[in-house]
């Protein structure tokens, strides 16, 4: 049998109960399995905030099912929204709602994500803060956790 991705599908493993499966956990192919990181570099486009954002921000980053703390740890350059492979401004200070940004985030425990244009599907997240979402994003590159 098989599925798509973003399905939720009802299968039985042996040796694992439903108690062990939590969300943010992901299905794959034991010969290609996913990409497990706690860093990786961003596109993000800063939809709404009430000022602007550094490096250090912290937030609530939602990848697939996966609900966790997340860390601007650097704003890498300001991108042209129209053309993302324009750089307008190399390691800004701060960005402001409007402007897209590159920037490297990381998070406390390990997620599964893949590069965007590999696996649009686990490439894509929302960033949110205080019940809004503040940026939109797609991964460029995973740092592998070693």
């Amino acid at each position: 049998a098989t599925t798509d991705p973003g399905s939720n599908p009802r299968i039985r493993l042996k040796g694992i109960e439903e108690e062990d499966i939590r969300p943010g956990f992901v299905l794959c192919d034991p010969f290609r399995p996913c990409s497990v990181a706690k860093e990786f570099d961003c596109q993000l486009l800063i939809l709404e905030h009430k000022s602007i954002i550094c490096a250090g921000y912290s937030a609530i980053l939602h990848v697939q099912s996966c609900v966790e703390e997340v860390v601007i740890e650097k704003l890498l350059a300001v991108v042209d929204k129209k053309a993302p492979a324009t750089i307008l401004q190399k390691h800004p200070k701060f960005v402001k709602p409007g402007q897209t940004v590159i920037a490297r985030l990381s998070v406390q425990q390990p997620i599964c994500v893949e590069v965007f244009k590999e696996f649009p599907q686990m490439g894509r997240f929302m960033i949110r803060d205080e019940g809004k979402t503040v940026a939109a994003g797609v991964i460029t590159k995973v740092h592998p956790i070693a």
